[in-house]
């Protein structure tokens, strides 16, 4: 721990606790953006398919309320600007950024035609850091989703770096984030030609499953198609994940994946494994090294916990992704699914 001056102290104390909002979303849940969502993540979830009972896959929590291409918030959107915390940061001198963390809850799954909301708050910023990257703060945004009607659908708290590089370093991010510095290079992983993927059209047998079994290893290609259709699916239209002259201008060797594309494959892969029948109820994961085009991440997982019950069960499972670098993502979710399979 590095000691900050008192009144960079006090500034920043400032900013927290101040529940900003709510932000709008420009449009409602709509078969369209959830058929562009799921082909960009390669997720056949028949659930998210058109239908009478057609839900949105809950990774796309966030999209909906993101900035449009014009880096707008929706008509009728508080004026406050959601992230001055970094603004400020920056005129302090740390402009740099990586997000570390997202810590998720699931509450419903939106359906078309429902609309979204969010709400804001800084609720923790550290004291400042010395990490491989640089000098900085760790900053915990809590997000809370609502329909326009008050359902209370999900709830995020996103951790992110704001941070000085060290004197002549530019804000090279593919070191990985704060946390994963240092991390060992892995020799690069490949599609196999003879991988066994469940698919999703199929719930696990709950009976069957033990503590310790492992998930199926899904190989993912990144490529450039991926990493640009996964930033518009994601409504996230920052720079540095399409346009290569500003990812090197951050430091960063070619355009790299963004953390909602990171998320959305992440759910794919836990619903894939669990079946259309399974809900996704919470999702923690770390963001390590990026994904950059011709990398292969490797899905992994390991069951944790079951706890049943009369209709449900609670399946816990660690996972991760790893590519080139290291391990791109960690961490653990937990999934409602059929207590027992139907028969006949």
């Amino acid at each position: 721990m590095s000691k900050a001056s008192d009144e960079e102290q006090q500034l920043l104390q400032t900013l927290k606790g101040q529940r900003l909002g709510p932000y709008l979303s420009h449009n409602p849940v709509s078969a369209t953006q959830i058929w562009q969502w799921c082909s960009a993540m390669g997720d056949r979830n028949p659930s998210y398919q058109n239908g009478e009972n057609q839900i949105a896959p809950p990774a796309m929590m966030q999209m909906w309320t993101m900035r449009d291409i014009n880096d707008r918030y929706a008509p009728g959107s508080t004026a406050a600007p959601p992230y001055r915390v970094f603004d400020e940061m920056r005129a302090l001198g740390y402009p740099a950024n990586v997000a570390v963390s997202y810590d998720i809850s699931f509450h419903h799954y939106l359906r078309v035609g429902e609309r979204a909301k969010h709400f804001t708050s800084v609720v923790n910023i550290s004291d400042r850091k010395a990490t491989r990257l640089g000098t900085g703060y760790f900053v915990t945004e809590q997000v809370e989703y609502l329909t326009l009607d008050e359902t209370h659908f999900a709830d995020a708290l996103i951790t992110y770096f704001q941070y000085r590089p060290p004197a002549g370093q530019s804000n090279d991010a593919s070191a990985g984030s704060a946390d994963a510095a240092g991390a060992t290079p892995v020799s690069a992983p490949h599609a196999a030609d003879d991988d066994v993927w469940q698919t999703d059209f199929r719930d696990i047998d709950v009976a069957a499953l033990n503590i310790g079994d492992a998930l199926p290893v899904l190989h993912i290609p990144i490529t450039h198609k991926l990493i640009v259709g996964g930033a518009i699916a994601t409504q996230d239209f920052i720079p540095v994940h399409h346009n290569l002259p500003a990812a090197r201008a951050a430091g960063m060797p070619d355009i790299f994946m963004n953390i909602l594309t990171t998320s959305g494959l992440s759910a794919r892969y836990l619903s894939d494994w669990a079946g259309a029948g399974s809900r996704l109820k919470t999702i923690q994961f770390n963001l390590l090294a990026p994904n950059f085009p011709g990398d292969v991440m490797v899905m992994e997982g390991e069951v944790l916990g079951i706890e049943t019950g009369s209709t449900e069960a609670g399946v816990t499972v660690a996972f991760s992704g790893r590519n080139r670098l290291g391990y791109h993502t960690s961490g653990s979710a937990t999934l409602a699914v059929p207590a027992a399979l139907k028969t006949g």
